[in-house]
């Protein structure tokens, strides 16, 4: 973890942010700092399982960087089909410092099989380092240690030619039931194909490499760390994983931030190697209101066409239902006044229809209706003319 970090200090030195390393005891006490209130650590990587699922709250996950197996070396006779347990009860075997990934997992390992470390006095939980000297002097007989496969420890123990690595033939069980995991397939050859080296298919238990965020954590900021991931993974070599799986949300103990899901949904911002993150966040946030503005005004801006029609409608069936008013009085009218009075009523709705706002789709009715009031206006003014020479 500590060389994983140097390679995001340049990375996050191009956005103007300066990233400073902090040793722990390992991924728990990674963990509990980052979760600590008290603490100024706002990031952290850390083994995917050593966190059970919603025990920190407070903390979101931005992915995963690489794959970390759990690799148990040990001396003396191969080991084949499920004798591991009955070897390994009787050996001393270092587990690493408590709190620390190998052990944290290894707990939660054995318990499925109903084997608690406390029952284990064989179990030495000592140092890394201190572990891998032991072995190779001869003075243990077996490590477990959760690392990188690119990562000096490990590196150390592959070389080393009186080592076997143990075979996890039932990985693909495990994964059941701790989802942290994943199988992965050291192949035969795999680390030196001229001497066919492992002789055969090793599968292996691998969890992966977190980094942790406090959830409080500026978008812009969280941005900045997985561009940096991105790179990362990228001028890695990643053994067990294909090009450009990582980083990936793969392990779920730890909520995934929402820059994260719609980074590896959408990939990394538009322009990010030219414009400073915080500005391309400042505009998503102004993007994104904008965007529910118009997802309020578009619905009303395309009712007003609608409404305009209608209104319209109801104008013109308006006008309509005076004109027949108007010509159910004609009926029963006979004297000068009462005509008048008439041809004034559908001269103030000819005034009036003048001025309605009309939608386009109503313009024919709206004139077929002056064409109906003109046409009673006529008969009106016929009638007016025989009323007039009876007077």
């Amino acid at each position: 973890f500590e060389l994983i970090g140097k390679k995001f200090i340049p990375y996050l030195a191009d956005q103007g942010i300066s990233l400073h390393l902090i040793h722990t005891k390992g991924s728990a006490a990674n963990i509990a700092t980052l979760a600590d209130p008290k603490s100024s650590v706002d990031a952290a990587l850390a083994v995917g399982g050593v966190a059970s699922k919603g025990q920190y709250p407070q903390l979101q996950s931005l992915g995963s960087i690489e794959y970390i197996p759990l690799w148990v070396f040990y001396r003396g006779k191969e080991i084949q089909g499920s004798g591991a347990y009955q070897f390994f009860s009787t050996k001393r075997v270092a587990i690493g410092n408590i709190g620390s990934a190998s052990a944290t997992v290894l707990e939660k390992l054995l318990a499925l099989t109903g084997i608690t470390l406390e029952k284990q006095p064989n179990f030495l939980q000592i140092p890394d380092k201190e572990a891998i000297e032991k072995l190779l002097a001869g003075e243990i007989d077996a490590i477990c240690i959760m690392d990188s496969i690119n990562a000096p420890n490990v590196q150390t123990l592959l070389k080393a030619k009186d080592l076997n690595i143990l075979n996890f033939p039932l990985a693909p069980a495990y994964v059941k039931k701790l989802p942290f995991f994943s199988a992965v397939v050291l192949p035969m050859g795999g680390l030196d194909l001229k001497a066919a080296r492992p002789s055969q298919d090793i599968k292996l238990l691998a969890s992966s490499g977190v980094l942790l965020v406090d959830k409080e954590m500026h978008p812009a900021i969280q941005q900045a760390f997985l561009i940096a991931a991105n790179e990362v993974a990228k001028s890695d070599e990643q053994f067990f994983a294909t090009p450009e799986f990582f980083p990936a949300y793969i392990d779920y103990s730890i909520p995934e931030s929402p820059t994260a899901k719609r980074f590896y949904d959408q990939g990394p911002p538009l322009f990010a190697d030219r414009i400073p993150l915080w500005l391309i966040n400042y505009l998503d946030r102004i993007w994104l209101l904008a965007l529910g503005g118009f997802a309020v005004i578009y619905p009303l801006f395309k009712l007003f066409p609608s409404y305009r029609r209608l209104r319209s409608v109801m104008l013109i069936e308006e006008g309509y239902e005076k004109i027949q008013s108007i010509e159910n009085l004609l009926l029963n009218s006979n004297g000068v006044y009462e005509l008048e009075k008439l041809i004034d009523q559908l001269n103030q709705l000819d005034k009036e229809s003048v001025g309605w706002s009309v939608a386009s789709e109503e313009m024919n009715r709206l004139y077929t209706m002056k064409s109906a009031l003109n046409l009673v206006k006529q008969q009106i003014y016929l009638q007016l003319q025989v009323a007039s020479k009876e007077a």
